[in-house]
């Protein structure tokens, strides 16, 4: 199955805003969201650990997980990636005027696993709606195009 596109029409944030304000842009459209409960009855119904063994252990991995990134180390989840903190702070022109004030929250950064990055490289794209569409017209994750 493709992954669901349609194209919107917004600001111009790159080099070329001067001669062209406004460009268009690839925009994914969601699908259905898999709840938590019917995540872990799939993968239950596929094991023999069952649906309440599931939740259980990934609740209790998302006890470990976060403590482990709270003391700064990565955490390798075998075939499903790895996680690991990163931060980033505000300049300061000299080292005595740093202070931890100045360092921005903490993103969760998450390297997939090869079947994961397999997935990602073969996957297909097909475009729905009209040409084109208004800037408030919604359906996608952000609305950042010039972030990767």
């Amino acid at each position: 199955m493709a992954l669901k596109y349609k194209l919107v029409q917004k600001r111009n944030l790159g080099k070329d805003q001067d001669e062209n304000p406004e460009k268009v842009y690839a925009q994914m459209v969601s699908g259905d969201l898999v709840t938590f409960e019917e995540l872990i009855e799939e993968v239950g119904d596929s094991t023999v650990a069952g649906s309440a063994g599931v939740k259980a252990v990934l609740d209790r991995v998302n006890v470990v997980l976060a403590r482990h990134l709270r003391n700064g180390r990565r955490v390798n989840v075998g075939e499903l990636g790895t996680f690991r903190l990163n931060f980033g702070s505000q300049g300061v022109v000299g080292s005595d005027d740093f202070n931890t004030g100045l360092i921005r929250e903490p993103r969760v950064r998450f390297l997939p696993g090869k079947a994961l990055r397999t997935m990602k490289s073969l996957t297909s794209f097909e475009r729905i709606g009209p040409e084109t569409d208004g800037p408030d017209s919604g359906g996608g994750e952000e609305e950042r195009p010039g972030e990767l």
